[in-house]
């Protein structure tokens, strides 16, 4: 009784989240990434990989929603707006059978960001399913249970010591490259990779301009000679 009771609740969830989804997009509630956003993004790295191409792949998101959220909160810190990191359990962790954990407590958590423009407006951007959603809608969605809040100038002061005591060296970390980025040009295409889709192709934009950007070529050329001089390779 209560497996039919929570399986009931699952899809009548999947079915209104369904149909706003459609609602927001159509009416300008949701929106994907934009240009402008991600062009912010191409700035900051994580692994010596850009944070476009990382939030832009969902197989490289999608799940990791803390260091993601996290990751996408950078692009907003020098706007003259407000920027916070929210923890919450939501309706997609919470009512979702395959997830459902009684012994706990954070089973459902969840992190997401919330932009406050000049003007007021509230955005929360999901990292985990790469939209932007008015905050109004996405609360009709998901209903979060907030249990934490990280401010702006929390967010400041943990990034700038991540880069004290992890920095990052773009020159260096740059080889991780032919390591990352084939991995993620096998997704091309998926089902849930919507910004590989054909007539979207915004994440092999992106990877492409990285390439560029480092010299793709004649790094996995150099990595090559490096291997063939230890004997790793023929």
């Amino acid at each position: 009784m209560e497996r039919n009771l929570r399986n009931i609740k699952w899809n009548l969830h999947n079915y209104k989240s369904k149909k706003l989804l459609l609602w927001g997009l159509r009416h300008g509630y949701i929106a994907p990434y934009n240009d402008e956003l991600i062009e912010k993004l191409r700035t900051i790295y994580d692994g010596g990989i850009p944070a476009s191409i990382l939030l832009l792949s969902n197989g490289m998101s999608n799940g990791h929603c803390y260091d993601r959220a996290l990751l996408m909160s950078r692009a907003f810190l020098d706007e003259e707006g407000d920027v916070q990191l929210l923890y919450a359990s939501i309706d997609s962790l919470r009512l979702n059978p395959k997830f459902i954990d009684d012994n706990d407590p954070l089973y459902a958590d969840h992190c997401i960001v919330e932009v406050i423009s000049e003007n007021g407006t509230h955005f929360i951007i999901d990292t985990s399913v790469g939209f932007v959603f008015d905050k109004s809608i996405y609360w009709l969605m998901e209903h979060p249970k907030i249990r934490k809040i990280n401010k702006k100038d929390s967010i400041i002061k943990f990034v700038e010591s991540e880069e004290c005591y992890h920095p990052e060296d773009i020159e260096r970390d740059k080889y991780v490259s032919p390591l990352i980025l084939p991995m993620i040009e096998m997704t091309y295409g998926r089902p849930n990779e919507m910004y590989s889709m054909l007539g979207i192709e915004l994440l092999q934009r992106e990877i492409e301009h990285f390439k560029e950007t480092i010299n793709y070529k004649g790094i996995c050329q150099e990595i090559d000679e490096d291997m063939k001089r230890l004997g790793l390779r023929k």
